[in-house]
């Protein structure tokens, strides 16, 4: 097909070309120039049989380009920074450290602030009752 051995130029395709359509255009090209298409043409089926080799190679090659490429490690992802960052991490009431945070305005809370670990400041807790 090609006398170069660049594997885009036996495929007919320009390099970066997703690989969807490498592996489409490697199947229909294998299709064409299959050499049992040609059994009646004993001539024209060796023909095809090296035009054939050359399209396995060439799609091979790309595979492992392909392999190699998605192999490497890609970076880790960082963690998204939480919505708020707590300035204090004791309880401004008793000066405990605390061990919860408002769910509303992130005040930290300590265990004699919110004994039952609501998620809620005094403050909240009061305006929460108000609303059921």
């Amino acid at each position: 097909m090609a006398t170069l051995r660049d594997p885009w130029t036996i495929l007919g395709l320009a390099p970066g070309t997703p690989w969807d359509a490498v592996r489409t255009r490697y199947v229909q090209l294998i299709r064409q120039h299959h050499p049992d298409r040609y059994a009646d043409n004993p001539d024209e089926q060796r023909r095809q049989e090296e035009l054939t080799k050359d399209i396995i190679w060439a799609y091979h090659e790309l595979e492992k380009r392909q392999l190699k490429f998605s192999a490497r490690p890609r970076p880790a992802a960082r963690p998204s920074p939480p919505a708020w960052t707590p300035t204090r991490m004791t309880c401004a009431r008793h000066g405990r450290w605390a061990v919860i945070f408002c769910t509303v305005c992130g005040e930290p809370l300590c265990t004699r602030c919110d004994s039952a670990l609501t998620g809620f400041c005094p403050r909240h807790r009061s305006q929460r009752r108000g609303v059921h």
